[in-house]
């Protein structure tokens, strides 16, 4: 009989995961680390650290003992928190909250509680890639919906025509980005009150990602929760306090929902990092960020003001991303993706081709959470980029 241990090989995989691709984002971070002073504009993280007086609270609870597991949905006080935020800024308090391992964790529980096979799930493209890979691994039918500009430079929208075309009696989640990743969009409450009134109709849940709410250049923000019957709002503390490593989420809604993810994450998360929760619920009314988000909104506005009309850019309205139209060859048509984002490196400059976030190849993500400094350089070698495919 022969020893030796038989070969690992990809066919042993299960199928859920075969047509998962590695995120083309973490490529990038690959080929950053093999770069010498790289003009990184790829990073969807906020280039700023925490506040001194939550990195000093977290310190306190570790010392305290605060290392233990807390229960499962996070501290109650931390819960209540966040309802009591949601319900100042939209009107409306949802039934019950969780504390969850960021975004990303309450996602694949909200999917795994929701989606069985062949329930079918309307998602933006452009969107973020977990949003599809994690449908599909929960074994959901993924059905796109267009928010591309209609004509050039013009905003990223909601079409509702082609989301009351696309939901069915199969349809169960409709899905929500705003502000989003990677378009910078921030829907208006027309698009939203409208998406919302689609979706109760059909019956489905609108599942919505708002981890970028606090970074908003409009006056006007609307979440499902004002308007959906039933809503699963997932948020978080990362992307605003500079911790994104920390990975502290939240998901409200309806109990019959977040019991069942309560339950699935007693088996797979177990709870949200317990130091972390406590340093948050010591500091959250003492430290005030808004200077932080006015410093985003001068840097959307370095990078709006130099990339329209070369790159048929709109203003972000939101988060800390733009998503660039390639620009236009000497042909009249559009540098190919593969081919800018080679000339881009060539120039050690690192964004994110658009493909990463959708059928079309015609865009690519850049990120403005970076230092004014990079920023400019980035400007720079865009504007070279901009002239050298016209």
């Amino acid at each position: 009989m022969d020893a030796r241990p038989r070969a690992s090989s990809p066919d042993d995989l299960a199928q859920r995961v075969r047509g998962i691709e590695p995120s083309g984002i973490r490529q990038i971070f690959e080929l950053m680390a093999a770069m010498r002073d790289p003009i990184n504009l790829s990073i969807g993280q906020p280039h700023y650290d925490p506040p001194p007086e939550l990195v000093e609270a977290a310190c306190r609870a570790m010392r305290a003992g605060k290392n233990k597991y807390t229960m499962t949905q996070g501290l109650a006080e931390l819960n209540a928190h966040v309802l009591d935020a949601v319900e100042r800024r939209h009107g409306r308090r949802p039934e019950t909250c969780q504390l969850t391992t960021g975004v990303s964790g309450g996602l694949l529980l909200t999917f795994l509680c929701l989606l069985d096979p062949d329930d079918e799930i309307l998602i933006p493209d452009p969107g973020f890639m977990t949003y599809r890979h994690l449908a599909s691994l929960c074994s959901g039918k993924v059905r796109f919906y267009d928010i591309y500009p209609r004509s050039p430079g013009g905003r990223f929208v909601i079409d509702l025509a082609e989301i009351e075309r696309l939901c069915s009696p199969r349809t169960k989640i409709v899905f929500v980005n705003s502000p989003s990743n990677p378009t910078g969009a921030v829907h208006t409450r027309a698009e939203i009150e409208g998406l919302c009134r689609l979706a109760n109709r059909c019956g489905a849940y609108v599942v919505s990602d708002e981890i970028y709410d606090s970074f908003c250049y409009v006056d006007d923000y609307a979440s499902p929760v004002t308007y959906a019957d039933r809503c699963i709002q997932l948020g978080g503390f990362g992307k605003s306090f500079g911790i994104p490593g920390w990975r502290l989420g939240y998901a409200t809604g309806p109990a019959a929902v977040l019991d069942a993810m309560k339950t699935l994450q007693q088996f797979s998360y177990v709870c949200a990092p317990a130091p972390f929760q406590y340093a948050l619920l010591d500091v959250l009314d003492k430290v005030d960020l808004r200077p932080r988000f006015a410093e985003y909104r001068h840097k959307r506005d370095l990078i709006a003001g130099s990339l329209h009309p070369a790159y048929e850019l709109p203003a972000p309205e939101g988060s800390f991303y733009a998503f660039p139209r390639l620009p236009r060859n000497a042909r009249g048509g559009h540098a190919g993706g593969g081919e800018f984002l080679q000339a881009a490196l060539q120039k050690k400059l690192l964004v994110v081709p658009g493909k990463s976030f959708s059928a079309r190849d015609t865009h690519f993500r850049l990120s403005f959470a970076a230092a004014d400094e990079t920023l400019r350089k980035g400007l720079a070698v865009l504007a070279e980029l901009a002239e050298h495919f016209g």
